[in-house]
């Protein structure tokens, strides 16, 4: 039995985990509709990079409310989750130099399954299944999260403005392809036909962004980030294609959207409110 309580409103609380970190607890931002809706929509949204967890779930709360839409933001913090090895790539390895797979037990992943199901006893719910939003960091997130797990639980996910991708390639070592990691390709099927929306700003140009990743393998996929979302999309569908799978995916452009716009938000929140 859950002892999770969420109230309507706004709200924070405390969720143990053995894979939130050195503390073992991650601080979880909320937003639950007034007059809730019976078995109502939940919807689990990974922030960006600065790790602005409240600021996200407020940014989501105007269209939660309209969607009957309960709303969780995890924030994995600095501290915890110092780089993007820790974060954004799921925690599966350790940064370089380091060539060291975790544990499965402690790649953050199954933390979002785990949140999911002691909310959905908290509120009540008998809903199996919840939508999932990723937006920059959050977006490699979902996506890393789509490929590597069985993420049973989820519908549909929509990935927003992510800096770079990983490649459906099971001979490129993780995080920039699938490889080291014993995955074969079932997993590979299972990924490229998951219910996916690419939601991309077509303003989201900006060649000389501050955060944008510059490394190697992201300038290999465009200039800037609408560009690399274009390609990565399009190489995807090749990939399902060649490999006579089948393409679950689906690309959406937000008009006049740039990089953190509440445009993105507001269309993800109506996507996911399903």
């Amino acid at each position: 039995m859950s002892n999770l309580r969420l109230t309507e409103g706004r709200g924070t609380f405390v969720f143990s985990d053995p894979a939130a970190g050195s503390r073992r607890t991650i601080r979880v931002f909320f937003f639950r509709p007034r007059f809730p809706i019976p078995d109502g929509r939940i919807v689990l949204a990974m922030h960006g990079f600065d790790r602005a967890a409240a600021a996200f779930r407020d940014a989501l709360v105007e269209q939660a409310q309209r969607s009957g839409v309960t709303v969780l933001v995890p924030e994995f913090d600095k501290e915890a989750f110092p780089d993007a090895y820790a974060y954004n790539y799921g925690n599966v390895k350790l940064s370089p130099p380091s060539t060291t797979v975790c544990p499965r037990e402690l790649w953050t992943f199954g933390l979002i399954d785990r949140l999911f199901e002691q909310t959905r006893i908290a509120i009540g719910s008998d809903r199996a299944s919840f939508g999932l939003f990723g937006l920059s960091a959050g977006a490699q997130y979902v996506l890393r999260y789509l490929a590597l797990t069985e993420a049973a639980a989820v519908d549909l996910a929509v990935a927003a403005n992510s800096g770079w991708y990983m490649l459906p390639n099971l001979n490129v070592d993780y995080p920039f392809g699938m490889a080291g990691l014993d995955l074969d390709q079932n997993h590979l099927r299972r990924y490229l036909g998951r219910r996916l929306t690419v939601l991309l700003g077509d303003a989201d140009n900006d060649t000389d962004a501050a955060d944008l990743p510059r490394g190697e393998a992201a300038m290999a996929q465009g200039p800037h980030r609408l560009a690399r979302g274009l390609w990565h999309f399009e190489h995807c569908r090749g990939v399902a294609e060649h490999l006579d799978l089948r393409f679950g995916w689906t690309l959406e452009m937000v008009a006049g959207a740039g990089h953190v716009d509440q445009k993105i938000f507001d269309r993800a929140t109506s996507l996911l409110a399903v």
